[in-house]
């Protein structure tokens, strides 16, 4: 498909958040299938291989067939999740030819919305000393000020005793470290590292393996 960039369209109209939570893996698995062809994919799936061939043909008619799909509700959730990115590629392939711009697909696990990727994001106090209900209400004010200087949200804030947590949506047009670098350094009492990923929501025990030093630093990294 031959595609040409038009100079009247902004930078992030040439972008796409999914919007909805699929594991970073399906999307992984639906590409390498895209770009391996049928003949070298013998281990997909029959339903997998006809969601690839819908969305490889980029229609609108075969966009309404995978949708069609979609709410009929037969799918296990795996292959739900995978006819979502078999969708999203179907409606890019679309949307490349209908406007003559090529859109490029950005996802995480976490989803998104609009321009924005959601990031998930822990914080804790400085020697590990336990964050008062205090501190974290002027946490979230604090970075939900940030936050909206830079075009994103801070959509939730959680307190968990030892740490807390923050849901934002993150502008593309962002880097999510000048969000938190600034926002904590109005925080004197937060430390300066942090845990952040769009891929999932850990739970309290992971958050207390990062706290001792047990991860590794790609193992938190933002995923697109």
């Amino acid at each position: 498909m031959d595609m040409k960039k038009s100079t009247s369209v902004k930078p992030e109209d040439n972008l796409r958040i999914v919007e909805e939570k699929i594991h970073p893996e399906i999307f992984s698995e639906f590409f390498n299938i895209l770009e391996k062809g049928e003949e070298e994919s013998q281990g997909a799936s029959k339903d997998k291989m006809g969601l690839i061939k819908l969305a490889k043909e980029g229609s609108v008619g075969s966009y309404r067939a995978i949708e069609k799909i979609l709410k009929e509700g037969k799918l296990t959730d795996e292959l739900r999740d995978f006819a979502l990115v078999a969708l999203h590629y179907c409606r890019f392939k679309v949307e490349n030819e209908l406007l003559d711009i090529e859109t490029d697909m950005i996802s995480g696990g976490l989803g998104g919305a609009g321009n924005r990727l959601r990031v998930y994001v822990a914080l804790a106090g400085k020697d590990n000393k336990d964050i008062t209900q205090e501190q974290f209400l002027f946490i979230k004010d604090t970075f939900r000020k940030v936050a909206e200087e830079r075009d994103s949200v801070l959509e939730e804030a959680a307190h968990h005793g030892f740490y807390i947590s923050l849901l934002l949506l993150l502008s593309v047009d962002c880097a999510l470290a000048d969000i938190l670098d600034r926002g904590i350094g109005h925080c004197d009492f937060l430390q300066s590292d942090y845990y952040a990923t769009n891929v999932e929501i850990p739970d309290d025990s992971r958050i207390r393996y990062w706290l001792d030093s047990n991860l590794d630093d790609d193992e938190f990294s933002i995923k697109t």
